[in-house]
Formats: structure tokens, C-alpha cells, sequence
């Protein structure tokens, strides 16, 4: 489920978004707001062939809330709870839906904002 084409799907969407994006951690100097992403497979409770991996956006930006939760919201819109994005590909499907998001998470640094986004990922494979 997490080989390289969703990867490159997570990388391609944060960019087409405009959003700065890493998967697993970041390197470098940060650029405020950012994101890391991670996955949780998911064990399959279905015999359809269907795969799902619950995909996590931890973002981080300085100062105010205001710029994470505007891209909250364009995370929400370009993967929407209910329509999701689907991406047709050589025999499978990818479905990437938003789940949720949870905010105010604790960082040590007053300055530091950190905001959980949770995306749900279907594949369906030939």
C-alpha cells in the first residue's frame, strides 16, 4: 500500500497545493508552515482486494495558528471528507479522503504551532 506511486501521490497533491512537504522528517532549515507525513497500515477486513493505510500530516509553523489552519482547510478541499481524490492508474484506484484533523498539540516551544491531519488512503490493485 505505501510503495513508491502513493508517496509520489502524497508528494505530488502537498505540491500542487503549495504546500512545503517531507515525508518522515524534515531536513534543512524548516520554511514555516511545513509538513511531515507518515502512514499506519491498516489490516484489511474485506476480501475486495481493498487496501487502506491511514496517513498522517503533523504540520508546524511559528507565531500564529492562522497559516496552519489555512492549510488545513486547503488539505481538507483538495482531499474532501465525503468526494476524496481518486487517481486512476494501470489497473488500480487510489482514494484519499480527509479524517480529521487535531490541533493545539503540545511542542515545548511556545513559539512552535504543531496541527495533526488525518487522511484515509483506499487502493483497490488488478
Amino acid at each position: 500500500m505505501t510503495d513508491n506511486r502513493i508517496l509520489a501521490c502524497m508528494s505530488n497533491a502537498m505540491k500542487e497545493l503549495g504546500l512545503h512537504y517531507a515525508f518522515m522528517e524534515w531536513e534543512g532549515k524548516p520554511v514555516y508552515p511545513y509538513f511531515i507525513g507518515e502512514y499506519q497500515e491498516i489490516e484489511p477486513s474485506t476480501e475486495d482486494g481493498m487496501q487502506e493505510t491511514s496517513f498522517v500530516l503533523t504540520g508546524f509553523s511559528r507565531r500564529t495558528w492562522r497559516k496552519l489552519e489555512q492549510a488545513k482547510e486547503t488539505i481538507r478541499a483538495y482531499f474532501h471528507p465525503a468526494v476524496g481524490k481518486v487517481i486512476t492508474e494501470h489497473g488500480s484506484a487510489v482514494a484519499i479522503f480527509y479524517a480529521g484533523s487535531l490541533g493545539n498539540l503540545p511542542t515545548g516551544d511556545p513559539e512552535l504551532k504543531k496541527l495533526q491531519i488525518n487522511l484515509t488512503i483506499k487502493e483497490w490493485r488488478a
